[in-house]
């Protein structure tokens, strides 16, 4: 303990006397550590931790599957027969995503919710905080729906009032009586605010439309998600081997409506986190390189150091001091510079970690169970001891391989000079710049990918369009004429405020996550079959929604006011569905059928072509879509999305929107009020969040890298001052010191950007999936990368060269 107490004693001072180098080893240390423990703090959170349920590992999603298609919502009726005849789970549950308008406290608003089977909480396990979950006999109650709310809906809606419970709320013009509070933390399925029993305690909303409620017809319509609680000692793929089983035995029993489709068993935990696995990962190997480039900086730093003290080390070991003595000696002084770096790192993590959260896109999960614990405090103790050695022990061993007469002669001089050691030193440099290259070249690659991102042409012009959705409660609009005349209205309206040029209705808003899907038919071709999945993308418009848009008419005409509901039905359809359905022919007046084709009023006349646009997102590329006038819709959608094209700018005509609707129904609350460029800004979130944060970890690697080669090179001239005061005394200008220093670091910088490419192309595929319009290996970034890093590298080398080329000769052999 004495031994080592005196240890430490030695290693502060010889710290205290080095403060330049000391500042300089923490603080790459503090960067490397403090980067890979605040993102090690995220991946924990969201990939590795355990799901806040009870023996989470047992929980399961089950999907339907078709072809192209393996999570497929599932339909109530295929799911009453899973939780049936299943024999794998303890129980399987079900829930629909749905939203609900709550009126009677103020201003109404909508809430999202999930309509519930009754077993949806006890298939996870957690109990309410307050009151009670829902009950089997709960199914039977008809009089007033049961709704049990969201820890942070009864904080901020009802100020954490515990009398809330078994009062009645009005959702949709319908009571409902609450019953339950659920514990904070509590989110699933995500961002739902409430959970209410569907109907008759099936996973279908309240007011659902009488497709909906007929059993008979609850095969044809796929809105519900399915999870299920495991057995004790049922392996998923046991499961899944039951589930496709039962699934082909409904395909046989039911070929119309499930001919083709199969199941899909994944864990819980994959279904929440896996789509952000990938960028995680991404972050956290970009992390681990920055920090192996810091560690390759202090073990430069420290054979520099080494080298200094060599006449130290030397007589020390001419004294008798035993060679592992002396490594013990130096490798408790690397650690306790790691411990530091950890120390300021996790005070860097702290930050970065905050600054993480807020910049962060919000489709990743858990990221409100990022902090500080046990495991993340255990992880930076352990990066730093591992950091302490890693960097630490070669140099320690290199230094004491000294031979103790060498290292006294002439003051240390010769031994300084050491080409072993240059070597280690160069080879350390060829390594950081090669990572550095990596590194830059990936976020090179993510910030062309975002770039043609940006430039990739949506469909539509963006300028000042305002946008809302409105939600209508089936309760209070439950007949199709209702709802038509409530769109109406706020059309007639929306068109009369001052300012607005245009204004319409749609469905689903372009690259808000995509639009409806269904089947069809084409007149004179034969009728498709259940398993051919041929089907187009569904949208109900308002006449005016494509000037509104401005999505252009390629041919025919736009839908007018006379296309109501008692005229000839119409439909337009996009040039895609033309190529690709019409090849070489005129779409228009082809008819096209939506729905049971034996209907004649399935039929609709195809009137016009309108160009090509993105409902997914800007990423994802136009599907064949069809548009259909909303007043023709047998069951006019319940909610619609408001289109005002605007002569200023667009978000100070969002109050007068609001003001609109509730003029018409002052229940009617309008939701997601925001610009189009708001919208388009939104979905390229998480693009955007990966390039910073790759791009900001490629700019720290390439500072580390040039002031690696540039410390390497200052440590060169230093050491070679001798051999450069003979060479001038024997001749040579200036220009020649310039040009020998220029070249030596420049060959390390090339045999690093060398080896930088090769892994480059090794490692681009694995970020692959990331990009867009661009690919993994792309010449014109892995050129532009590396005459970036020889440029910066050059710089680095000339610093140096030039102090060399400005020797006194006679000083420089003075010296020595």
């Amino acid at each position: 303990m004495n031994t080592f107490l005196h240890d430490l004693r030695y290693g502060l001072r010889m710290m205290g006397k080095s403060p330049g180098f000391t500042a300089i080893a923490v603080f790459s240390l503090a960067l490397g550590i403090g980067a890979n423990t605040a993102v090690f703090s995220v991946v924990n959170a969201v990939l590795l931790r355990p799901l806040p349920f009870p023996s989470s590992a047992r929980l399961m999603m089950v999907w339907e599957t078709m072809p192209g298609n393996d999570r497929r919502f599932v339909a109530p009726g295929n799911f009453a027969d899973w939780e049936e005849q299943n024999q794998s789970f303890e129980r399987l549950a079900a829930y629909t995503n749905t939203s609900l308008n709550l009126s009677g406290r103020g201003e109404p608003q909508k809430l999202n919710a999930a309509a519930v089977s009754t077993n949806f909480f006890d298939t996870l396990a957690v109990p309410a905080l307050k009151g009670r979950g829902f009950l089997a006999d709960d199914a039977q109650r008809q009089d007033r729906g049961l709704v049990v709310l969201s820890y942070g809906l009864w904080q901020t809606q009802f100020g954490a009032s515990s009398g809330i419970v078994g009062q009645d709320l009005v959702l949709d013009g319908k009571n409902y009586s609450v019953i339950g509070i659920m514990p904070r933390g509590f989110g699933f399925p995500a961002r739902a605010q409430m959970w209410v029993l569907g109907d008759r305690g099936r996973p279908i909303p309240p007011f659902a439309d009488a497709e909906l409620t007929n059993p008979a017809a609850q095969r044809d319509v796929h809105i519900c998600s399915a999870f299920g609680r495991l057995k004790p000692g049922v392996t998923r793929e046991q499961a899944q081997g039951e589930m496709s089983a039962l699934a082909r035995q409904l395909s046989l029993g039911y070929p119309k409506t499930n001919a083709g489709l199969g199941a899909n068993v994944i864990s819980l935990h994959e279904q929440i986190v896996g789509g952000s696995r990938l960028t995680l990962c991404a972050l956290f190997g970009s992390v681990a390189l920055v920090l192996l480039i810091a560690c390759a900086n202090v073990a430069n730093l420290l054979l520099a150091w080494a080298a200094k003290r060599e006449r130290e080390i030397a007589i020390r070991l001419a004294l008798g001091a035993g060679r592992g003595r002396l490594i013990r000696q130096l490798l408790t002084e690397s650690l306790m510079l790691s411990l530091t770096g950890g120390l300021l790192g996790l005070l860097v993590a702290l930050w970065a970690v905050d600054l993480f959260v807020k910049m962060s896109p919000p489709d990743i999960p858990r990221l409100d169970q990022t902090g500080v614990d046990v495991v993340l405090l255990a992880f930076s103790c352990i990066v730093s001891l591992g950091t302490g050695i890693a960097f630490g022990l070669f140099p320690a061993w290199q230094a004491t391989r000294l031979n103790p007469r060498n290292g006294l002669q002439d003051g240390g001089a010769k031994a300084s000079e050491s080409p072993r050691r240059r070597g280690v030193q160069s080879r350390l440099v060829v390594v950081e710049i090669a990572v550095a290259q990596m590194l830059l070249v990936g976020a090179g690659l993510l910030i062309m990918s975002f770039v043609r991102l940006q430039q990739t042409d949506p469909g539509f012009d963006p300028a000042r369009l305002l946008t809302g959705r409105v939600s209508l409660s089936d309760a209070r609009y439950s007949e199709p004429a209702q709802k038509a005349g409530f769109y109406d209205q706020i059309l007639e309206r929306a068109r009369s405020i001052a300012g607005v040029r245009s204004a319409a209705l749609v469905m689903d808003l372009p690259l808000s996550g995509g639009a409806v899907n269904r089947g069809f038919n084409l007149e004179g071709r034969p009728e498709a079959k259940p398993d051919e999945n041929i089907s187009i993308d569904y949208q109900l418009v308002s006449p005016g929604y494509f000037n509104a848009m401005a999505i252009p008419l390629v041919t025919g005409r736009p839908f007018e006011a006379t296309d109501g509901g008692n005229a000839p039905r119409v439909a337009i359809i996009n040039q895609l569905t033309a190529r690709k359905y019409f090849p070489g022919q005129d779409p228009l007046g082809q008819r096209i059928a939506f729905g049971d084709p034996s209907k004649q009023d399935a039929w609709r006349t195809i009137v016009g072509v309108v160009g090509d646009v993105r409902y997914e997102s800007i990423d994802v590329p136009p599907l064949p879509t069809a548009y259909v006038p909303y007043r023709q819709n047998a069951e006019p959608w319940s909610q619609m999305a408001i289109v005002l094209r605007t002569a200023a700018d667009p978000g100070s005509f969002a109050t007068a929107l609001r003001k609109t609707v509730l003029t018409v129904d002052p229940n009617q609350p309008t939701t997601n009020v925001q610009t189009m460029d708001e919208l388009m800004a939104a979905g390229v979130t998480q693009p955007r969040f990966t390039m910073l944060l790759i791009g900001t970890l490629a700019g720290i690697a390439l500072a580390l890298a040039s002031a690696g080669i540039y410390g390497v090179m200052a440590y060169s001239v230093t050491q070679r001052t001798r051999e450069i005061g003979i060479r001038m005394a024997l001749g040579a200008q200036a220009r020649d010191i310039l040009a020998m220093v220029l070249r030596q670091g420049m060959t390390l910088t090339l045999a690093g950007v060398a080896g930088g490419v090769a892994g480059a192309f090794a490692l681009m595929r694995l970020i692959a999936k990331m990009l867009y319009g661009v690919g993994s290996y792309d010449p014109p970034t892995f050129i532009a990368i590396s005459i970036l890093l020889l440029l910066v590298s050059l710089l680095a080398c000339y610093l140096p060269a030039r102090r060399a080329a400005r020797l006194d000769p006679m000083t420089a052999l003075a010296r020595n």
